[in-house]
């Protein structure tokens, strides 16, 4: 029984002494700032959020972070005393973050956890000619000089054009322009690949001033140009060529959207395997290698295109129809002139009128010693 009367008494005396001891205590008389409506010129804006320790023992802030990397905090690192008051800093970066924002701060300490709150509306800065047009030649402005076409999708078939759901066999891109000279503009274009790209000025001729677009359409037919590929062509303004050029990125395959289940039965079939091991090679040489693909459909199997990026790699396929039941040869040569001893890994990808099959990616292996 005394034991018991003890233990709470010592109980009652570590209460005691916590209470005595005292505890910290935060209070923020404002925890919301509203910037207001405010330029994007501005750039970094900052407030400021006091705090008073209204406890009886030091307050230390343990951390502060924000809600995204665009605030910034500063706070007071020493511990505050009671009574004391410290500060919380909140720093925004308008910088390139035009529109409405509400940011949070969190301010964890030894009296608990907290939130603050930033907010505000940046006024977008007046977009400059030079930054919404920033390629130039001879006064004119171009909005971009890359168009990216992704896959257009092609078929030779006349009852691919009948199928209400063929998809489109042509693409087009428009680059928007400005005439920013004093002078009127005539744009021309020089084009290496009139069979699949074909560019046109709107207006042909451009006032000072004036905006205009230029419409650059890929379209499949007629170019024999199958698979991933890169096209480039030049523009001049008043016969002066630009010192860059416009680049075409994307990818032709065949459509097969017409074919029923009994046509893709009577379909041509490629039949390789998906890594193909080439023998060892001497560093400073050069080696041919070869395998076989095979048609194992009903139709002949054509091989459209081959692809292979890797430097010192040259490839020669069949090009002609490889008959069913019938095999081609692929042949691949290795300059290992300018490489470096170990194990390779390269992609050839492969573009074919088989509707299963149509891009097929091969894995090349070897070593070179």
């Amino acid at each position: 029984m005394k034991k018991l009367v003890f233990s709470f008494i010592a109980l009652f005396a570590g209460i005691a002494t916590m209470f005595a001891q005292g505890a910290p205590e935060i209070y923020f008389e404002q925890i919301t700032h509203d910037f207001g409506t405010f330029p994007e010129e501005n750039g970094k804006v900052s407030c400021t959020f006091e705090f008073k320790n209204v406890g009886n023992a030091d307050l230390v802030l343990q951390s502060v972070k924000a809600s995204c990397g665009c605030t910034t905090p500063d706070w007071t690192k020493e511990p505050v005393a009671p009574g004391g008051t410290g500060v919380v800093k909140a720093t925004y970066n308008a910088t390139g973050r035009p529109g409405s924002f509400t940011k949070t701060i969190t301010v964890k300490s030894n009296a608990g956890e907290k939130r603050l709150t930033i907010k505000g509306e940046v006024i977008p800065k007046a977009q400059k000619v030079e930054d919404k047009y920033p390629f130039e030649v001879n006064g004119l402005r171009l909005m971009k000089k890359n168009c990216y076409f992704n896959t257009i999708y092609y078929s030779e078939d006349a009852n691919a054009k009948k199928n209400a759901n063929a998809r489109p066999q042509s693409k087009t891109e428009v680059i928007e322009v400005i005439n920013n000279g004093k002078e009127d503009i005539k744009v021309s274009f020089e084009n290496g690949n009139p069979k699949l790209v074909s560019a046109k000025m709107t207006p042909e001729v451009l006032k000072a001033g004036e905006r205009g677009s230029i419409e650059v359409t890929v379209s499949p037919k007629d170019s024999d140009v199958w698979g991933t590929f890169k096209k480039s062509f030049k523009i001049k303004a008043n016969g002066k060529p630009a010192d860059f050029e416009i680049t075409l990125y994307g990818n032709v395959a065949e459509d097969f959207s017409y074919m029923t289940p009994e046509e893709k039965a009577e379909a041509p079939v490629l039949t390789v395997g998906n890594t193909i091991s080439l023998e060892p090679i001497e560093i400073g040489k050069a080696k041919t290698f070869k395998f076989k693909v095979q048609n194992t459909g009903k139709k002949p199997l054509i091989i459209r295109s081959f692809h292979c990026d890797a430097p010192g790699f040259t490839i020669k396929a069949p090009n002609k129809p490889i008959k069913a039941g019938k095999e081609g040869e692929i042949y691949v040569t290795v300059n290992a002139a300018n490489s470096k001893a170990g194990k390779y890994s390269q992609r050839l990808t492969l573009t074919t009128n088989d509707p299963n099959r149509s891009t097929f990616v091969i894995n090349l292996t070897g070593e070179i010693k």
